[in-house]
């Protein structure tokens, strides 16, 4: 199994899939951590992806362009995380949290509204 880099040069992995929280996570032992680190921080290299084995395609990523950590498993393996730009956790959870402050600002004004008018009305 390879993977076929935007700029069409290639690398032999173990496997290619998509992770529970959005990530890419590819395991390899075809290469270096430093030359992994190097090949996987390069946004143009990564803009596509394509895996293929055999000469079938098994899948086509692309826009995983934001490598977040490499990861050392037993017998050599390397694997390595990306994420869409803007889709990591930690960015999702953080526009999570504004979209909900300005629900909470929108519900709090609603609140005030509702007060108002039944105010308006027991008068």
């Amino acid at each position: 199994m390879k993977i076929i880099f935007n700029d069409a040069t290639e690398l032999v992995v173990q496997s290619a899939t998509i992770r529970g929280d959005g990530g890419l996570l590819i395991k390899t032992i075809s290469d270096t951590e430093a030359n992994l680190k190097n090949m996987f921080q390069d946004q143009t290299k990564t803009k596509k992806m394509t895996v293929t084995e055999r000469e079938s395609t098994l899948g086509e990523y692309e826009n995983y362009t934001n490598m977040d950590a490499i990861v050392k498993y037993t017998a050599g393996i390397t694997g390595v995380i990306l994420y869409k730009v803007g889709e990591t956790p930690a960015e999702k959870i953080e526009a999570l949290a504004s979209e909900n402050a300005g629900l909470k600002k929108t519900v709090d004004m609603l609140q005030e509204c509702i007060l108002e008018m039944s105010e308006l009305v027991y008068q």
